[in-house]
């Protein structure tokens, strides 16, 4: 899918407060890798597993709701903007653990967070998803 100008969408719902949107480019190798004792390094390349790092901005009461009932589920289905396709991917990943902090009890305000999303299937299955 042509990139559509949104970095992220969780279950179909643009997330707005992203403060921070990083990928981290993770390798899963097979049990044949690993270095030799003549310290070459050989193996088979699993796969490509983007972790997608984001820091979501202070929130509202509704918003953190909002955020936490995805965040919470099992499976999310996310749309993430993917530079090195120049697309918008789609895949399924699940959120790492993060913590809601209430900033102002008066206003119901909630401090910025840092959430995880972790792939359940390889960068390669996503880019077919597009």
């Amino acid at each position: 899918m042509k990139f559509n100008g949104n970095l992220l969408k969780l279950n179909g719902k643009v997330i707005k407060k992203i403060i921070d949107y990083d990928i981290q480019r993770n390798k899963l190798w097979g049990s044949d890798s690993g270095r030799n004792m003549a310290g070459s390094n050989k193996g088979s390349l699993v796969g490509r597993y983007p972790k997608l790092l984001l820091n979501i901005g202070k929130t509202t009461s509704d918003e953190m709701s909002e955020l936490e009932l995805i965040l919470d589920e099992a499976v999310i289905t996310v749309e993430y903007y993917n530079n090195k396709y120049k697309c918008t991917c789609t895949g399924e990943f699940y959120a790492g653990d993060y913590k809601e902090s209430l900033k102002r009890k008066s206003s119901m305000e909630y401090k910025p967070f840092t959430v995880n999303l972790i792939p359940n299937e390889s960068e390669d299955r996503h880019v077919k998803n597009k």
